[in-house]
């Protein structure tokens, strides 16, 4: 019989356990999304950074959704991962670009949820709030790398990619989103009725 004061070491260790196999999750999540999207949607980038449909933007605001920091965590290793800078030996680059890959949600879903009053939970969402979480989503990102790349004379101008990865992230993340919904709606029915009842 285990000791009473084993108990939470034994708890902690369990919840680092399920963390990281969260963290995973999300980093394998967005790697395979931004395959996805090379594979479906290289011939309408505009560069390496933007792209005019970006899916691994819906993965910044759900593991974020679903995960808070967790997700966060899984966003930053999933963007070293599949950072250009770093296979070029440009190690601060790609921590600074998968930090603002992480932080970005993170700003996104607080001010969706805290002041929107918006519901984190995708199965109490509409087309209206899908739309309006992918397009915050959308500017928490835009802004600070289109601010970075410019700091980092990758942009002549600011405001050069900010039309396409705005349209791309907001494109990327209402798709993944959208199906994200119905698949709840549909796989899941009791579980809406459940949702719906509580209010």
């Amino acid at each position: 019989m285990s000791n009473i004061s084993d108990q939470p070491t034994t708890t902690r260790f369990v919840e680092w356990v399920f963390s990281f196999a969260f963290v995973a999750g999300v980093a394998a999540f967005w790697v395979a999304l931004f395959k996805l999207n090379a594979v479906f949607f290289e011939w309408i980038g505009v560069s390496q950074y933007v792209s005019w449909i970006f899916l691994p933007a819906a993965i910044r605001m759900i593991s974020v959704m679903l995960l808070d920091w967790i997700g966060a965590a899984g966003l930053f290793v999933g963007a070293i991962i599949t950072s250009d800078p770093l296979l070029n030996n440009n190690l601060t680059e790609a921590i600074a670009l998968a930090g603002l890959s992480a932080l970005g949600p993170v700003l996104a879903v607080t001010f969706c949820t805290r002041w929107l009053r918006m519901p984190a939970n995708f199965s109490g969402l509409g087309p209206r709030q899908l739309t309006l979480f992918g397009l915050v989503g959308a500017l928490c990102n835009v802004i600070p790398h289109t601010i970075y790349f410019y700091v980092a004379d990758r942009m002549h101008r600011p405001l050069d990619g900010v039309l396409p990865m705005f349209v791309g992230d907001l494109l990327g993340t209402v798709i993944v989103l959208y199906v994200c919904a119905l698949v709840l709606k549909y796989v899941f029915p009791e579980r809406q009725k459940f949702n719906q009842s509580l209010r």
